[in-house]
C-alpha cells in the first residue's frame, strides 16, 4: 500500500537474520533462497517478513498497525474488552520491530485479528464487529465503515496472495475444491510473562491459529481458529484442519455456491 514492495518483490533468504546480538530464524531453521513476497506468505518465512518491514520503515509499519486498529479496542458490543497499547513495541527497539513483523512481538486479541483481516476482505475498509444484529426493534448499524485502511487495489493484491497461500503454499490442506479461500496460518511462541512466569523471552509453548475468509473474491464469511499450546509443532497440523471442517460445514449449511466448476 505504501509502494515499498510488491507481491513479486524478491529477496534472498539465508534462513536467519541478525538483529544486534539476536538471531531470528525460520521455523525448522530452513533457508529458502531467492523468494518473492507471495512465497514469503505461502511458506511462512520469518526473515521475509523482517525484510518487508525494513522496506516499509518502522514509522510506516507502526502507522499501518494503528490504522488496522491493533493498538485500540474494537468497540465490539460486549463488556470489558481488553487490548494492549503495545507500549514496548512503540519504544522502538530494532528487535521488537523484527519480531512484530511476523506476528510474534505484538500483543493483540483474536477479535482484533479478525477485525484486521476483515478490513482486507472488505476492500481495505475497517469494520466494527458486532455480536448482536438487532436489539429489540433496533437494527445495529452496518459494521463496515468509511475508514480506508488500505486501498482497494492493495486489498485485491493481498487477497490474491492469501489465496495463493491456500492454493500453493503450506496451507494446501485448507483447500476445498470449487472454492477460493484466502487464509494464513499463525504459530507464535508464548512469552514467559503470558504464562505468569517472571522471566524475559519466550517459552516452548505456542499459540497456533488459522484465519481465512471466503469466497475470497466476494467474501461473506471469516473464520478464526486459535488453539492454546496444542501438541503439534505448527498451526498447519492443528488449527488448519479445524478451520477446513468449519468452512465445509458453513458451505453445506448455507449452500454457498462454488467459485468454479470442479
Amino acid at each position: 500500500d505504501s509502494g515499498k514492495i510488491t507481491p513479486e518483490a524478491s529477496y534472498t533468504d539465508t534462513g536467519t537474520v541478525k538483529i544486534g546480538d539476536r538471531t531470528i530464524e525460520n521455523y525448522g531453521k530452513r533457508a529458502y533462497g531467492q523468494r518473492t513476497m507471495t512465497e514469503v506468505l505461502e511458506r511462512s518465512i520469518n526473515t521475509g517478513a523482517v525484510f518487508a518491514e525494513k522496506q516499509a520503515g518502522h514509522k510506516t509499519f507502526l502507522d499501518y498497525l494503528s490504522k488496522f486498529g491493533l493498538f485500540d479496542p474494537t468497540g465490539i458490543d460486549l463488556q470489558g474488552e481488553s487490548y494492549s497499547e503495545n507500549k514496548k513495541l512503540k519504544q522502538g527497539a530494532e528487535i521488537d520491530y523484527a519480531t512484530a513483523s511476523f506476528g510474534q512481538g505484538i500483543e493483540i486479541t483474536p477479535i482484533q485479528l479478525a477485525r484486521a483481516f476483515a478490513a482486507i476482505a472488505n476492500g481495505g475498509r475497517l469494520v466494527r464487529p458486532h455480536i448482536a444484529e438487532k436489539i429489540g426493534n433496533e437494527t445495529i448499524a452496518p459494521s463496515v465503515s468509511d475508514q480506508q485502511v488500505i486501498s482497494e487495489a492493495t486489498s485485491s493484491k493481498l487477497t490474491a496472495m492469501l489465496v495463493s497461500v491456500v492454493e500453493n503454499g503450506f496451507s494446501k490442506a485448507a483447500k476445498i475444491e470449487g472454492y477460493y479461500i484466502a487464509g494464513k496460518t499463525g504459530t507464535a511462541q508464548m512469552p514467559w510473562s503470558a504464562l505468569g512466569v517472571n522471566k524475559k523471552g519466550y517459552s516452548d509453548k505456542t499459540w497456533q491459529s488459522f484465519i481465512g475468509y471466503f469466497p475470497a473474491f466476494k467474501p461473506e464469511y471469516l473464520v478464526l481458529v486459535k488453539l492454546n499450546n496444542p501438541s503439534t509443532g505448527t498451526a498447519e497440523y492443528s488449527a488448519l484442519p479445524v478451520f477446513r471442517e468449519m468452512v465445509q460445514r458453513i458451505i453445506n449449511y448455507y449452500s454457498v455456491p462454488p467459485d468454479y466448476e470442479q
